[in-house]
């Protein structure tokens, strides 16, 4: 016979990127709220999990570009602490004529975070170009690959 102290209830949410995301339309440093979206229900603690493809794509050398995804929690205007990842990075250094290079890559976040309420948690991403113009920078999902976003709530 079970006790409700073997009892575990899951409270768990799974998201999909609803479209892909152009970052080249951004300034260089923007972050761009994606429209993944996630609610957290109630105070307590999360683990938070996202897998994020992000492409790059350039026709020229002498580009140094990459693409930072975090979480961000809507309701209190916060980055979620350590959330922040390097999903991408495109840097071309040699060659005297123009070459065609898209990169594609995918990158997990996995933090854990504890909130005092219900929250909504959204994934943002941004491209940072150092050198030379990206011609292409997006966060795409597609039969290729998915950029998802998962809460699994664990006290």
């Amino acid at each position: 016979m079970a006790t409700s102290s073997s009892i575990r209830i899951v409270e768990d949410g799974f998201a999909v990127l609803p479209a892909n995301v152009n970052l080249n339309a951004a300034a260089s440093g923007t972050f761009v709220a994606t429209g993944l979206v996630l609610a957290l229900p109630r105070a307590g603690t999360y683990h938070l999990d996202a897998t994020v493809r992000a492409f790059l794509g350039t026709m020229t050398t002498g580009e140094g570009a990459y693409i930072v995804a975090r979480l961000y929690d809507v309701t209190a205007a916060a980055v979620v602490p350590d959330s922040e990842v390097l999903a991408h990075q495109l840097t071309v250094t040699a060659g005297t004529s123009g070459t065609l290079l898209n990169w594609n890559r995918t990158a997990p976040i996995q933090v854990r975070y504890t909130v005092p309420g219900a929250r909504t948690i959204r994934l943002e991403a941004a491209r940072f170009t150092q050198s030379g113009t990206t011609d292409s920078a997006s966060v795409v999902s597609d039969g290729n690959g998915r950029t998802t976003l998962r809460y699994e709530r664990v006290a």
